[in-house]
């Protein structure tokens, strides 16, 4: 592994927009809902700089002023819509220099492309031989970001990109296709080597793999046929027909007039009433004068604020022992709660995790997991601390990584009521602990003790392959508090 590619890994284990429930988020919802990745409106006369977005405009206006646009008798767009749609988009050097001809519309992938996205966007539909516009389709044409967006949706979430290939990988590119629009928006800047993407998207995306392979069926499908076709960067290739093929891309001015990455997004806020807000709302109560009860509402609200709490996480069996004290708001999402564990405890939520209460295990539910209706798992969505913890001693298990079953017991200290609002991120914070966690798929709390007695014994058969798996500067007794207050802070908006 390269110098580079270490430093990306070491990024991505503390950046808020690689944790795993945001990464949810960017694989499976992005354009469908709000996501860290907007898309903006921008100047009309910009969304021609699209190609695939002129292709599809193109072909839907050309069945709005045909009324029924009449296909062929084999069910194809007539010659003369096959040329225009072509012309609209990426050329072929095939066709440009008369190497072949293009004559049907299945002679060039763009021109059934801009069609299914039309078709499956329900911009247009098949009848009796002839296409006709729907409403959906008078709709976007009225407003050029409304069809952007659905050619977006369409060709990231409904077709399927191994539709015009033949690599045996059908998913590899199009899942989690938001990840490759971050790691452009970061990194687009400057012209790379598209091996620089393949490499980061084959890290998070583990059905693939890095061969010579994958990598031609991620430039194909990602930079090729998605990217540039929507005008978001220059694809440079060299040696196109030898063994040697090298692809350089960078992100187009376009990219970042169309994309934003919204970093703060599902950050963890908080939100205290002031002395002087909650005065306001007792004031507003009418007649509190004259109505004691409208006075016990007005009081309640003046004191009506969100309480910090103090937590107490230590590691089951570890010995020493190996724990935190740390601060949050009452009202976190557990979501946002393993997340905060993982931080102060110093794992890389590699693994999955569950709470448990009381017998009932409670847990993220991911999409790709197959399996969740026979585990007899709660899903969390939704849950806040408070739903599990809400008086002092209260105490919850936390469980990471169902193979080392890392348990942690995390007990509820104090309920911090008077809260003194001010700004930054006081309210996530680690106020103390000891000793570092131990490294990851060491074989839980057992072999994490067996690894320490090999460490303290040069003779060991296992010390060298040990030391060269740690590091020569392991320190189990290590833990820097702001080391992970940075962290924490990075995971926060400011206080509102």
């Amino acid at each position: 592994m390269d110098t580079e590619m270490k430093e990306y890994i070491d990024f991505t284990l503390k950046d808020w927009l690689y944790q795993a429930h945001i990464m949810e988020v960017i694989e499976h919802k992005t354009f469908l809902e709000d996501g860290p990745i907007v898309l903006k409106r921008i100047e009309n006369e910009d969304y021609m700089q699209i190609p695939l977005f002129r292709q599809v405009a193109y072909l839907c206006e050309t069945v709005r002023e045909a009324k029924t646009l009449k296909l062929t008798t084999t069910g194809n767009l007539p010659r003369a819509v096959v040329h225009g749609i072509y012309k609209l988009g990426i050329l072929d050097h095939y066709f440009e220099e008369n190497i072949a001809r293009l004559r049907t519309e299945n002679d060039w992938y763009t021109v059934p492309l801009t069609r299914l996205l039309a078709e499956m966007g329900g911009l247009i539909k098949k009848r009796s031989n002839a296409l006709m516009l729907t409403k959906q389709g008078e709709k976007v044409l009225k407003d050029r970001h409304l069809l952007l967006k659905s050619i977006l949706i369409t060709f990231g979430h409904k077709l399927s990109w191994a539709y015009f290939d033949l690599f045996e990988d059908r998913s590899l590119g199009q899942q989690n296709f938001g990840l490759s629009l971050l790691l452009m928006a970061d990194y687009g800047n400057q012209p790379r080597d598209a091996r620089f993407y393949s490499e980061r998207y084959f890290y998070h995306n583990s059905h693939g793999s890095s061969s010579r392979y994958a990598q031609h069926c991620y430039n194909t499908r990602t930079l090729d046929r998605f990217m540039q076709n929507l005008g978001l960067i220059t694809y440079d290739k060299t040696h196109r027909f030898g063994e040697q093929e090298q692809v350089t891309v960078a992100k187009t001015p376009l990219f970042d007039k169309l994309l934003a990455i919204d970093r703060n997004f599902g950050k963890i806020s908080y939100r205290a009433e002031t002395k002087a807000e909650a005065l306001a709302v007792s004031q507003a109560v009418p007649d509190a004068v004259h109505k004691p009860e409208a006075q016990v509402q007005a009081q309640a609200v003046a004191q009506a604020v969100v309480p910090l709490y103090r937590l107490h996480i230590s590691l089951n069996g570890a010995q020493p022992a190996i724990w935190r004290e740390f601060v949050v708001p009452s009202d976190i999402s557990l979501v946002n709660f393993h997340v905060v564990i993982q931080a102060v405890m110093g794992w890389t939520n590699s693994h999955l995790h569950l709470f448990r209460k009381k017998g009932v295990e409670y847990t993220y539910r991911y999409r790709s997991d197959n399996y969740w209706d026979e585990e007899g798992y709660v899903d969390y969505a939704g849950m806040k601390i408070a739903d599990l913890m809400t008086d002092c001693g209260d105490s919850v298990t936390y469980l990471y990584d169902y193979g080392d079953d890392w348990k942690h017991t995390i007990e509820l200290l104090e309920v911090i009521k008077n809260i003194k609002v001010r700004t930054g991120t006081f309210f996530l914070q680690c106020l103390a602990g000891e000793r570092r966690c131990p490294p990851e798929d060491c074989g839980g709390v057992h072999g994490y003790h067996e690894m320490l007695k090999t460490l303290k014994n040069p003779a060991h058969s296992e010390y060298k392959d040990t030391v060269t798996w740690l590091g020569d500067d392991f320190d189990p007794n290590y833990f820097n508090l702001l080391e992970v207050n940075n962290i924490l802070a990075s995971y926060c908006k400011e206080c509102v």
